[in-house]
């Protein structure tokens, strides 16, 4: 990534909209920033394997501070994708989110679509 899209992003994220943070102010999480791979299933299938799996557990996460559950894999398509279901309505992404165009632009960011919208999100440790 040159320096000029760095830039670019970087002008982005700070001019985003401010989100909500629906997390209950009761409860603290033990969190790290996710990733690609920390948030893989441990069991997924595309049409191209020989057999049907059972897809895993999604796992725990905040995104923008909303929990949910979130996993990155093929879930039984052709192309890997992150799906991401939240027990809030998330302002951008709704209560159900899945696209499969995503990158995650550092550990704990996630810039997803054509226009590069962005979101945080944090893997809770168990």
């Amino acid at each position: 990534m040159n320096s000029q899209n760095v830039s670019d992003f970087t002008n982005r994220l700070n001019k985003r909209r401010m989100i909500p943070i629906f997390m209950s102010l009761d409860k603290k999480y033990n969190t790290m920033p996710a990733t690609e791979e920390n948030l893989k299933l441990e069991s997924d299938y595309s049409p191209f394997d020989n057999e049907n799996r059972v897809l895993s557990e999604p796992h725990a996460v905040l995104v923008d501070g909303i929990i949910g559950k979130a996993c990155v894999g093929s879930l039984g398509t052709y192309s890997t994708r992150i799906s991401i279901a939240l027990e809030e309505e998330h302002p951008e992404l709704g209560k159900e989110f899945i696209t499969k165009y995503f990158i995650f632009k550092e550990p704990g960011l996630v810039s997803w679509g054509h226009e590069e919208k962005i979101f945080r999100i944090e893997k809770i440790e168990n």
